[in-house]
């Protein structure tokens, strides 16, 4: 699983607890990939962040204003039914408040909030 999941990311995964994977910088793509090869689903969540399929369509309306979303979280290695799942997301490149305004609805009830001009960052403990 791990080696696999490292090839997604396009990186080597370096954190390592016995039961679970933690990775950052996963895109777009990336995350719909994962979906493909098994490695989670559309339903799965990490404890109050949105679902997994939640992020994607986030994910892609970012993508048609032009703005890059990425997404950090947690692989769960049980070796008959791996999981990964998001407890992070970053957005950059907003130009639009009211894009702003639309991530503050989305990651409502996150359990850390940033918004500056750089980037906007939402995560969930």
């Amino acid at each position: 699983m791990v080696q696999r999941l490292e090839e997604i990311l396009g990186n080597s995964i370096t954190e390592y607890t016995p039961n679970a994977i933690k990775f950052q910088g996963l895109s777009l793509e990336s995350l719909e990939q994962v979906i493909q090869s098994g490695y989670t689903t559309l339903n799965a969540n990490f404890n109050a962040a949105p679902s997994v399929g939640s992020f994607i369509e986030f994910g892609q309306r970012c993508k048609r204003l032009e703005v890059t979303a990425i997404f950090d979280g947690v692989a769960l290695n049980h070796t008959d039914n791996p999981n990964l799942v998001i407890d992070a997301i970053t957005v950059k490149g907003v130009k639009d408040l009211d894009f702003a305004g639309e991530f503050v609805k989305f990651v409502w009830g996150c359990d850390e909030l940033e918004i500056n001009s750089q980037q906007l960052y939402a995560w969930w403990d």
